[in-house]
Formats: structure tokens, C-alpha cells, sequence
């Protein structure tokens, strides 16, 4: 298991990645900017994590939680939407910027048991090797009796040369987050790190502020395999 510390882009639970490649740079080209965010279904926050996404550049937006009905205001002129259909739960939605260059294939075979709670996309841009982009909202959602994330066809996803897995683990364990005193939901998070030698990026820097308490928590994490480098 692998840790890097970065100077963080933490901000308010959202996290900006830079996709480091030697291709891209050898060219002179524009890394890939991902930006990634859990919503907790706040009205308005999609129409505005999309808007920052336009200042800073982002090429893609991975969310977990977005707003559906009435109070959904999810709609932006500059992006392309991958996500579930109308009327099915929204758990896991990606926007691609079309002034990207990117090519974005979602591969749903590999996400049938997991119901929205994971999306696997193939991102492809000129001259670049494709990278396997994973949005994940790991929760046991109401009425089920497991994790639907873990149901994700891990084994294939993990087969990929390039991977960046990204999103709310709602796990918290000492290996992303020193301070934690208690393993919570960890097991399989740390098994897919152990088995595929996944790279930690996060850094000590807390996510999030629990409700009535100045604690903080790392649940949103950024893994990659090791053939993948990332300004974080």
C-alpha cells in the first residue's frame, strides 16, 4: 500500500485532481482536470459545483448524492450528463465538459449489481493511453441488505492499466486517515488497496465536519493503480 502526500485541493468536501501523463506532457498538451463531489442532495449544489467546474477548467465532474425533482436545478449548457434514468435512484452522476476533447464511454456491465452506486467510465483523449474513471457512492441504500458498491465487478475494473477510483466511501480506517480510532465499513476498501497495490493520494487533510462537532473525517477517497500519477 502506497501513500502520497500532496498539497491538497481539498475545499469544502470537493476534491480537484490533475491526471498526470508523459505523452501529454512530451506534446505539450493539457492534463486531464477531474473535480469530484458528493451533493448530499442540497438544492442547487449540482448547478453550482458545474459552474465552478467552467472557472477552473474541469474536464469532468464526478457526483455522488445530486439533486433529483423539484429541487433539482441540474442542467448546464457546457456539459454532457452520464447517469441512471429518469425515475431510478440517483446515486452516482458524471458530467462531461464538452469542451473536453474527451471521449467518455460508460461501461455498464461492470456496474450491473451495483445500481448507480458505482460508474465505470473509459475516458479517452487524442494521444493519451485511455484511463478507467470510477465514481462511487458506497452506502447501504434504504431497504437492502448490502453494499451495493462492493457488488461491482472489481476483478474486471481493477484489469485496466490506468485506474482512478474516486468518491464517497463513507469508510473510515487508519490507512487514509491516521487520527480515525474506530474501523468503520474499511474491509473492503483496504482489501482492493492491499490486493491491486492501490495508491492512497489523500492527505491528512479532513473532508468533512461531522454535525455539531469540530471532527473531522476522510470518507471521500482517491485511489489509483500504480501506473497512475495525479496532482491532488
Amino acid at each position: 500500500m502506497a501513500r502520497h502526500q500532496q498539497s491538497s485541493r481539498v475545499a469544502n468536501g470537493q476534491v480537484e485532481m490533475v491526471v498526470q501523463h508523459e505523452q501529454t506532457k512530451q506534446r505539450g498538451g493539457r492534463e486531464l482536470r477531474v473535480l469530484q463531489h458528493n451533493c448530499a442532495k442540497g438544492k442547487q449544489a449540482v448547478e453550482v459545483l458545474l459552474e465552478m467546474a467552467i472557472q477552473k477548467e474541469v474536464d469532468i465532474v464526478i457526483i455522488q448524492e445530486p439533486t433529483t425533482g423539484r429541487g433539482s436545478t441540474a442542467r448546464h449548457d457546457s456539459f454532457r450528463w452520464i447517469k441512471e434514468e429518469v425515475g431510478k435512484p440517483a446515486r452516482c452522476w458524471t458530467a462531461v465538459n464538452k469542451a473536453s476533447g474527451c471521449r467518455v464511454t460508460e461501461l455498464r456491465e461492470q456496474t450491473k449489481e451495483s445500481r448507480n452506486c458505482v460508474q465505470v467510465l473509459q475516458v479517452v483523449r487524442e494521444g493519451d493511453e485511455p484511463l478507467t474513471l470510477v465514481n462511487v457512492y458506497d452506502q447501504t441504500p434504504r431497504g437492502e441488505g448490502k453494499r451495493l458498491a462492493w457488488q461491482a465487478e472489481w476483478g474486471s475494473i481493477m484489469r485496466a492499466p490506468r485506474v482512478v477510483i474516486a468518491g464517497d466511501m463513507n469508510a473510515h480506517s487508519e490507512p487514509w486517515n491516521p487520527r480515525t480510532k474506530k474501523m468503520v465499513n474499511a474491509q473492503f476498501w483496504e482489501g482492493l488497496v492491499e490486493e491491486h497495490e492501490l495508491v492512497i493520494w489523500n492527505s491528512e487533510e479532513g473532508m468533512r465536519v461531522g454535525p455539531g462537532t469540530e471532527k473531522t473525517s476522510i470518507i471521500d477517497l482517491t485511489l489509483t493503480s500504480p501506473a497512475v500519477a495525479l496532482n491532488w
